[in-house]
């Protein structure tokens, strides 16, 4: 039987841990691996990372936790593959991937940002300074030194085969029959989504021009939900704004109509893996964003969605969705069709376990094959 450890930043609050790891993990039992999984933080911390200040909080935590990994890096050898999604340590990369990658000989690293890149808005975090001391080049390094390199997109993908010639695709996707697809109907009201956060809030920002003059031209006819943000206070007058609740995501995303996708076209954000669009898609909103990196591979303008790039082309865009019913029904089911083929966890759970046996040693991928029983080991913790 495999033994499997993946590496996380965040317990199963943090979207890339559900979505890029967990989900997977079925999949993986199915074939009878046993997986274990050490996230960083615990739910404690990661809520506490969440909200400014309270660093009396926060730095116990943080503690905890390192010492808990420095602890965690001395049982390494009981395992046939290790799996890093992004990170060992938040901090100064590749300090502790160096010393797993000196330890053990199959690492795979896995990446669904550009944070090789650094993120152009950190100042919106709530610890800017800190971020600086993340990622920058140092994962380089562990690309170059892993075995494999897991990326979310083609252009993620594109930067690691300059470091290693072992790359992977597996972008983020959603499991189709937990995202119920919403048929587009007329309606009296049509609600107009967004889904981020803090960091992502000026992309929203650049095109609020657009969505006052559409309010302007559309009284009564529209509404709009904002989620992720609760500070946030847009000069628009019918807003329904919602903090993110891991038990409401699915109700969040599934009362709208037409979803946004803003991007400016930065380094950072050509890495995107167009996550909120396969989102939006998957439950029935027409998805209309900004041309910017795999949004324009994801979105076929005027085929499953629309792209905008100016606020003139984001009004005229919205408006015609917002008067058009026939039109966003048809947007609609070709979306949710993409998702199905491309984007959905029923086409590539097989095809990530196909890719962890080939990465397991030959002894170890080859014995999954006799396990009758599956067997899923976590250790995760949510809390002190």
């Amino acid at each position: 039987m495999s033994q499997i450890l993946f590496f996380v930043p965040h317990p199963v609050e943090d979207a890339g841990y559900r979505y890029r790891i967990r989900q997977f993990v079925p999949f993986l039992e199915a074939a009878g691996h046993q997986c274990t999984i050490w996230p960083f933080s615990t739910s404690t911390l990661y809520a506490a990372l969440r909200r400014p200040g309270n660093f009396r909080e926060k730095i116990p935590h943080t503690l905890y936790c390192t010492c808990r990994r420095v602890a965690q890096l001395a049982k390494l050898s009981r395992f046939d593959l290790i799996f890093i999604q992004r990170e060992v340590f938040p901090f100064l990369t590749p300090i502790m991937e160096s010393w797993v990658l000196f330890r053990h000989p199959r690492v795979v690293f896995a990446l669904d940002d550009a944070i090789y890149a650094g993120q152009p808005h950190a100042t919106a975090l709530n610890h800017p300074v800190l971020y600086k001391l993340k990622y920058g080049h140092g994962v380089e390094t562990v690309m170059r030194r892993s075995i494999h390199v897991v990326a979310g997109n083609r252009i993620l993908a594109e930067y690691a085969r300059n470091f290693n010639s072992q790359v992977s695709v597996l972008p983020t996707v959603v499991d189709c029959d937990q995202y119920k697809y919403q048929v587009s109907r007329e309606k009296e009201a049509v609600t107009i989504g967004w889904v981020g956060s803090r960091s992502t809030l000026a992309y929203l920002r650049a095109i609020e021009p657009a969505l006052k003059r559409l309010e302007e031209a559309n009284r009564g006819k529209i509404q709009f939900r904002f989620v992720g943000v609760p500070e946030y206070r847009p000069s628009l007058s019918n807003c329904d704004i919602r903090p993110f609740r891991l038990e409401r995501e699915f109700d969040d995303l599934a009362g709208i109509d037409i979803g946004l996708m803003p991007l400016p076209d930065t380094t950072w954000t050509r890495g995107k893996c167009a996550f909120k669009a396969i989102q939006y898609m998957a439950t029935g909103a027409v998805t209309v964003a900004s041309p910017v990196g795999v949004a324009a591979d994801l979105v076929q303008h005027d085929v499953n969605g629309l792209l905008a790039s100016t606020n003139e082309e984001w009004f005229t865009s919205l408006n015609d969705l917002v008067r058009d019913a026939a039109k966003r029904q048809r947007l609609s089911a070709a979306g949710r069709q993409t998702v199905e083929w491309s984007y959905s966890l029923q086409t590539w759970g097989p095809k990530f376990t196909q890719l962890i046996s080939k990465l397991l040693p030959p002894k170890a991928s080859s014995e999954w094959t006799k396990q009758s029983s599956p067997i899923f080991k976590r250790e995760e913790s949510s809390g002190m």
